[in-house]
């Protein structure tokens, strides 16, 4: 089934717009595990307080229609109530049908298989060859939405510099080895087998052991999204 796109127009009573924002964002947060939901962004034009957009892409009509199934319930129906006493006038819906473009990924099938050992290791282009392997396998998977590297940081050696990002979460997993890992002002040990999640702009480096550490890093891919930090570790 194609995926179904809106945009929602919401006229808040007059000085009620903050308010209409702040419950929708709510709103929004409980759809972020909803099965099917792929978008749910509000929004506000400069200039127009009192009105918030919503735009919304489902993976499928029957998605869509599900998550209205949710208002039924007792908690649904109170957010629902909370919704209309703030609106002036009812919400105005455009149906869409999304087409393509960057954020959206429109299904398919297929699949793609490499070996991390094959990719490119771009540490020595860059000059860090003495320090770590890092092969990013983005490009040879030709993942479209996913990011994902290889990293092996040689014994003793922590990464030249921290970085965080403007929008891209990460899961780092240590697949050998042991050593430390520096999140914003906060080090921590780190061992086989431990995943660590780090939230968009908090910055972070790793480093090595004496047995050295391998990481597995996956986050959504956002060309241009990292931003480096020189002087992230102490000196």
């Amino acid at each position: 089934m194609p995926a179904v796109g809106r945009y929602v127009k919401m006229n808040a009573r007059p000085g009620q717009g903050e308010a209409l924002a702040g419950l929708m964002q709510r709103v929004a947060d409980g759809l972020r595990s909803k099965a099917g939901c792929e978008l749910y962004v509000i929004n506000r034009a400069p200039g127009e307080p009192d009105i918030v957009w919503v735009t919304e892409i489902w993976s499928s009509q029957d998605a869509a229609d599900a998550s209205l199934k949710k208002l039924d319930s007792e908690e649904g129906e109170a957010r629902l109530a909370d919704v209309m006493a703030l609106l002036a006038s009812p919400p105005e819906r455009i149906d869409l049908q999304p087409l393509g473009g960057v954020g959206f990924l429109a299904g398919g099938s297929g699949s793609t298989h490499t070996n991390l050992a094959v990719v490119e290791d771009l540490a020595p282009r860059f000059g860090y060859g003495n320090v770590l392997e890092a092969r990013f396998a983005t490009g040879a998977l030709d993942a479209s939405q996913t990011g994902v590297s290889y990293q092996r940081l040689r014994p003793g050696m922590r990464q030249a510099f921290g970085h965080h990002h403007r929008s891209a979460e990460e899961v780092y997993v240590v697949l050998a080895g042991d050593g430390r890992v520096k999140i914003d002002d906060e080090i921590r040990d780190v061992r086989a087998l431990d995943a660590v999640r780090v939230a968009p702009e908090s910055g972070r480096a790793f480093e090595a052991g004496p047995d050295g550490l391998d990481l597995l890093v996956f986050g959504p891919r956002r060309p241009g999204d990292a931003v480096m930090d020189p002087d992230f570790w102490p000196s």
